[in-house]
């Protein structure tokens, strides 16, 4: 029989199993500046949704209930152009290394412009939009009735940023990297 020594250290030291410890860094100025400037895009959105949606700033009524789904239609569609146009600047990103974790930070960047877009446009429509006095709700004249529609943005931006990339993948100058 062998016989084990007294310290364990002189057999197993420390350092050989201890799991690399791993040093918090702070993000890169490039993945601030992408949830930066794709979150501050709902500004623009928001506006747009409020002065082009139905009960908005120029045309309908906020009390008329037919026009409610055009006006969530109306952010819905414009969260899609946003998306679009974020992959436009993201897919020639797509080759370099951190790629998908400038898609993952423009998503999150997507998703909080939605909630921006969304919140101003409802602000706006209650700011400059005259409120019924027989409105059961103060949000009657001009509010989102369907949320699902904020994730529009987020999810147009990542299917085309996917399709793009395979697509990429798939032209023949581009096999075996």
């Amino acid at each position: 029989m062998t016989e084990t020594p007294e310290t364990p250290d002189a057999v197993y030291p420390p350092a050989a199993y201890a799991p690399p410890v791993a040093v918090a860094k702070a993000p890169p100025a490039s993945l601030a500046r992408w949830f930066l400037l794709t979150a501050a895009a709902g500004i623009p959105v928001g506006v747009l949704w409020w002065l082009l949606a139905p009960g908005g700033a120029f045309f309908g009524s906020g009390k008329d209930i037919n026009l409610w789904v055009s006006r969530d239609l109306a952010l819905g569609g414009l969260g899609v152009v946003a998306g679009v146009a974020v992959s436009a600047v993201l897919v020639p990103a797509m080759g370099r290394p951190g790629a998908v974790v400038k898609v993952v930070v423009a998503t999150l960047g997507a998703v909080l412009g939605s909630l921006l877009a969304w919140r101003l446009g409802v602000f706006l429509g209650g700011l400059f939009a005259p409120q019924p006095a027989d409105a059961p709700s103060p949000s009657i004249a001009f509010s989102l009735r369907s949320p699902s529609i904020l994730l529009l943005w987020p999810l147009a931006g990542c299917l085309v940023t996917f399709l793009a990339a395979m697509v990429g993948e798939l032209l023949p100058g581009r096999a075996g990297r």
